[in-house]
């Protein structure tokens, strides 16, 4: 793996409402094609001018039929915010679900995971929410500053590090923050994600993941969580 950098996270905010109605109205999909509906989704790209997101909502499938953003905007495997309208339901049989008119569409920062062993902040952070889709690990979490030049990163443990050699099953990490001396004033939101995928790219049994952080609601306490990654298939 090529020596990690630092990258700085950009701000995600879509229309200014995003984080609080991503995946909103997704059980009224059927009500009418009038609506428009946000949500998290990894692009798929069948050739240039085939355009598929796959949302992490439950893998459902979108083929972009019109778009308002220019298709030179999306690569494979980019990561998003989308806001979409449904124009029509997919016919049985076919490979998605819905064709749709893109409305907006925000790229979500993707950041390589760090193996190199390499020291990386360790400023406190509050992650407000975790899942797993399409191979990646994303994390919604909040830190205090006066701008989104913050740098989140997630390590991969050296097993030889954990104590905790002879259990496989098991991939220690951490999330790191750096502040990049920042004044401590405001509260910030922002989104990142990691491509767990290039990680375990030979792995077909699912890894539990320990993942600890320095949780700022904690008062320098860590925090671990537990999340089972399951292979892309």
């Amino acid at each position: 793996m090529k020596p990690f950098r630092k990258h700085p996270v950009a701000h995600v905010c879509l229309l200014c409402v995003i984080c609080a109605c991503v995946i909103s109205c997704v059980d009224d999909r059927h009500s009418g094609y009038e609506k428009f509906f946000l949500a998290y989704g990894t692009v798929e790209r069948v050739s240039k001018q085939d355009l598929f997101i796959v949302l992490d909502d439950n893998d459902t499938t979108l083929q972009v039929s019109e778009s308002a953003v220019s298709l030179d905007f999306f690569k494979e495997e980019m990561r998003l915010i989308v806001d979409y309208s449904i124009l029509e339901e997919a016919a049985p049989g076919q490979s998605f679900h819905y064709r749709v008119r893109l409305n907006q569409a925000k790229e979500i920062p993707t950041v390589e995971i760090d193996s190199s062993g390499e020291t990386l902040g360790r400023d406190p952070v509050t992650v407000e929410n975790y899942w797993l889709a399409r191979g990646f690990l994303t994390f919604k979490y909040r830190v205090r500053g006066t701008s989104f030049k913050h740098a989140v990163n997630l390590t991969l443990l050296p097993r030889a590090s954990t104590g905790d050699e002879q259990n496989e099953d098991i991939a220690y990490l951490e999330l790191h923050h750096d502040a990049l001396n920042d004044p401590n004033k405001e509260a910030l939101t922002e989104i990142v994600s990691f491509p767990l995928y290039k990680v375990f790219p030979d792995t077909v049994e699912p890894v539990k993941l320990r993942i600890s952080y320095n949780d700022a609601e904690k008062e320098g306490d860590k925090t671990t969580v537990e999340i089972t990654y399951y292979p892309r298939k």
